[in-house]
Parts: C-alpha cells; structure tokens; sequence
C-alpha cells in the first residue's frame, strides 16, 4: 500500500512541475492555490451561464486565508490581460464585471479536467 501512495505522490510532483511551466490556463491555474481557485471559479461560470462571477463575488465566496482582496483583484487583472479571462459588464449593473473563461482556455480546462479525473472511464462517473 504505501508503495502506491509513494506513486502517487510522484505523480502528482511530476505533474505539478509539469503543468507550472505551461503557457496556457493549466500554467496559470497551478502558479498558486489562489489561481487555482479563481480559475476554476470561472470556470464554473463558464460552464453554467446562470452562475455568473464576479470580483465581489470572488472575495466573498474565498476564504480570506487563500487571498485578499488586492491579490484577487490582481490575478483577475492578470488574467484579462494574457487573455485567459474575458471581462465584460454585468447586463443589470454596469459596475459589475463579468468574469468567464477565453474560448481556448475553456477547452484546455476542460482537457484538464477530463483527464485529471478519468472521465471518460465509467468507474468515476457519479449518479
């Protein structure tokens, strides 16, 4: 057993390093625990176009242990400006801004997604 932990541990190092070092989504999602969430937070926006978020959204909903304010704001700014993120105005509140996932950045979240999780094998999909 502890022989299958230590591969998984390895695994996930290996992936971690890898994934660090991309250009794309996956690169910027694994910068930090704070990327990670906002991202899939729009992610999840993106997904669902009835869930919509937003900076003030994103402070209240993550702990303030992962992030504050100024460091939310700076990696949805970040984002916006590699084109990770699109931000457009809120159709009920122009002070609102909208946050989802650029097209290409949706599709590589989604490989990413799917092959984190094995989707595609049956064993893992959840009724």
């Amino acid at each position: 057993m502890p022989e299958n932990f230590k591969h998984l541990s390895e695994k996930y190092l290996a992936e971690f390093y890898d994934f660090h070092q991309y250009d794309d989504i996956t690169g910027f999602a694994y910068t930090s625990r704070l990327h990670a969430v906002i991202t899939l937070e729009i992610a999840l926006s993106s997904f669902d176009n009835l869930h919509w978020v937003s900076f003030e959204y994103l402070c209240e909903k993550i702990p303030k242990k992962l992030g504050k304010r100024t460091t939310i704001q700076t990696i949805l700014n970040e984002g916006v400006r590699k084109s990770f993120f699109i931000k457009t105005i809120s159709f009920t509140d122009n002070r609102v801004k909208i946050y989802k996932l650029e097209e290409e950045s949706l599709k590589n979240i989604q490989s990413w997604l799917s092959k984190h999780f094995n989707i595609l094998d049956p064993k893992n999909i959840i009724i």
